[in-house]
């Protein structure tokens, strides 16, 4: 499920432009009106992947100031549903991670590391608890806090946020509204609605933020999205519609493909363990669903002459 808000908040800040309005919107308003007028520059690397942290979505910005000088600007999407209290130390790591790669074998370079402003955004079910600072969660009075320094990042909770306040532009505010909205039972109609009315036709986005919601909204169904972009737009073309539900109905015909390969394999092996075995304890019924499909057939030769029930699984999955 991960994956989906991943690629739909990636699809969102793919763009520069988008990205420097979701990034105009959501900084503080004295951080905002620093901006230059040019585009944010996207810059390469994950920090997310380097320390192996699947929950979280990452893009660095680059972008300029009105007086001359360049702020970085780290846009992180947390997709759990509950706030992450490792959230400070995760943002502190992904921090330095920045400030290793900018001075690289250059040791001169700490002189003049850039400033980065950290944004996460949050679509969770809760409200944001966690501190905004590692500075809050370090075990010190005030007067030593103090002395510490202080390392804050932005939380953009886009669930509190009204609909039609959550971007000044339609299209972000589109793709925005399935996320805001996924751990909840909106309304699905008026939610295709809203949406269907910001997305543009042909873009790329709109087809990412359709598939998504087919994906991750069960009430939601390509007739009913045909249905409802027919009366949202009644004079466009169904192409970003058709496009989204081919991609949908393709990957889920896939993953049923793989699907009813794994329960055949199981069910072979089932019948060869029944055969030998007698009755299959619900135990191992468990472990046999937990076996990754590639191991199956290995599970099924070994079922044909394995002395016991244990014996049956590799060493790695042993008692």
């Amino acid at each position: 499920m991960g994956q989906q808000h991943d690629l739909l908040f990636r699809a969102l800040l793919d763009d520069p432009v988008r990205a420097g309005i979701l990034i105009r919107d959501y900084l503080p308003a004295e951080i905002a009106a620093r901006l230059g007028d040019e585009p944010p520059v996207p810059l390469d690397g994950s920090f997310v992947d380097r320390t192996l942290t699947p929950s979280w979505v990452d893009r660095l910005f680059s972008v300029r100031l009105r007086d001359g000088g360049t702020l970085l600007i780290y846009v992180l999407l947390e997709h759990k549903s509950h706030p992450d209290p490792r959230t400070p130390l995760q943002v502190l790591g992904y921090l330095v991670d920045i400030w290793e790669s900018f001075v690289g074998d250059d040791a001169s370079r700490m002189s003049r590391l850039p400033p980065v402003v950290p944004l996460v955004f949050y679509h969770g079910r809760g409200p944001w608890t966690v501190p905004t600072s590692i500075i809050d969660v370090i075990g010190a009075d005030e007067g030593l806090r103090e002395l510490l320094r202080d390392f804050r990042y932005v939380v953009c909770n886009i669930v509190p946020i009204p609909d039609d306040q959550l971007s000044s532009d339609p299209e972000v505010r589109a793709a925005l509204l399935p996320l805001k909205y996924v751990y909840r039972q909106p309304d699905p109609e008026m939610l295709l609605e809203a949406v269907l009315s910001g997305l543009r036709e042909g873009s790329p986005l709109a087809e990412k933020v359709l598939y998504y919601m087919l994906e991750m909204y069960p009430r939601i169904s390509v007739d009913m999205m045909r249905m409802v972009n027919g009366r949202v737009r009644p004079n466009r073309e169904q192409d970003m519609v058709s496009l989204a539900a081919q991609q949908w109905l393709n990957e889920g015909h896939a993953k049923g493909v793989i699907e009813g390969r794994t329960e055949g394999k199981l069910e072979s092996i089932r019948l060869t363990l029944e055969t030998r075995f007698g009755s299959i304890p619900p135990a191992v019924e468990e472990r046999l669903r937990r076996t990754p499909f590639d191991q199956l057939d290995l599970i099924l030769r070994r079922s044909l002459t394995a002395e016991s029930l244990d014996s049956v699984f590799p060493d790695d999955q042993r008692h």
